[in-house]
């Protein structure tokens, strides 16, 4: 099957997922202008949580991975039900919920303002923005329509604008163009269109033909191989591991062989601001699991500042999910088996989870 076939995306993308994919850097422009409402109140800030679940939580670790090397103030990514217990009155809160109905972003926003901590809500409404509108917690409205996995762009600048209002910027505004830009020379370069041998998607997803990912970052991507991992699953349909080194080396390493490592497929997410004892530790991965391995791909970041590396090896992720499930006649829009879950799960209600 041929990814330069483009009667190949009419018939296994009817929902047009490449048209969304596609408008990635709109979206990272549009959440940049993203404002707050009302402004958040003045108040000292020990600790920022950023409560949600799958794709809604993933700004949230893009988020804290630019703020490990800028803020003395921890961000923490959380994902369940309440919050935990160090959350009080000096803790930023964002419930960040794209339908605005994750019942975990909900208990997390209810837990945090039986605590007296500043909220946030980052919605696109549903009974999360009912709730914000309720209390008169700040809130930012996203645009709805899309797949929460779909909507990082607006989901990752959200959470930056909240944390600049804060007093808390973990991107200048330089930075923050030069992501968006950088967003839209990948875009260019990884779209339907572009033949096989210019994009490095379409031979990614080739490359792992029926190979599990199992996608490695270093401290600065280790967030996105859990990224990459999510979307494969989601996307294609497609079960993936992901590590971040060093941590992998101390034990996932070996795991790394024969007969079970000919069905994964190694891929490590590069970044050349890494330490010269991590890019060390990455080349002596490789040795060790090129020869027992099904393959071994590096994708490398991009740009200069923080969010620019970031957002350049998130988008990479994206279109290689996409393509591997095309490849596999995967329609990548839908999640079946994930709504049946959250249809099963629907008599549950929300006052059974305590704050």
């Amino acid at each position: 099957m041929s990814l330069d076939d483009a009667t190949l995306y009419e018939r296994v993308d009817p929902h047009r997922a490449r048209d969304v994919l596609a408008a990635f850097p709109e979206h990272c422009r549009a959440g940049a202008a993203l404002r707050i409402e009302p402004s958040l109140p003045v108040r000292r800030t020990d600790l920022v949580v950023v409560a949600g679940m799958g794709g809604s939580a993933a700004g949230g670790d893009l988020l804290a991975a630019c703020a490990a090397g800028h803020l003395d103030v921890p961000v923490l990514v959380h994902r369940g039900y309440g919050l935990p217990a160090a959350v009080g009155e000096r803790t930023l809160v964002v419930a960040s919920s794209y339908s605005g109905g994750t019942v975990e972003a909900l208990s997390a926003a209810r837990t945090a303002l039986a605590r007296g901590a500043a909220l946030v809500v980052v919605s696109s409404g549903g009974a999360l923005g009912a709730l914000a509108r309720r209390h008169g917690a700040p809130s930012v409205a996203l645009p709805s329509g899309l797949m929460p996995r779909m909507a990082l762009g607006y989901l990752f600048f959200a959470v930056v604008r909240v944390l600049e209002e804060a007093g808390l910027a973990v991107a200048s505004a330089g930075e923050v163009r030069e992501a968006i830009d950088v967003a839209a020379v990948l875009s260019g370069e990884l779209q339907p269109a572009v033949p096989t041998a210019a994009n490095e998607a379409k031979r990614l997803a080739l490359a792992l033909d029926d190979r599990i990912a199992a996608v490695y970052g270093g401290p600065l991507t280790g967030a996105l191989a859990y990224r990459w991992k999510t979307d494969l699953e989601e996307n294609a349909k497609r079960l993936a591991l992901a590590g971040t080194l060093p941590e992998m080396n101390h034990n996932e390493v070996e795991a790394w062989r024969l007969p079970v490592a000919r069905q994964l497929h190694a891929v490590l997410l590069r970044d050349a601001g890494e330490l010269p004892q991590v890019a060390r530790r990455f080349a002596l991965l490789g040795e060790l699991v090129a020869p027992v391995a099904g393959g071994l791909s590096e994708c490398w970041t991009r740009g200069r500042g923080v969010p620019a590396r970031l957002l350049s090896v998130a988008c990479l992720g994206q279109w290689v999910s996409y393509y591997l499930a095309v490849a596999h006649s995967v329609d990548p829009w839908p999640v079946p088996v994930l709504d049946e879950l959250k249809r099963r799960l629907g008599s549950v209600q929300l006052e059974e989870f305590p704050c």
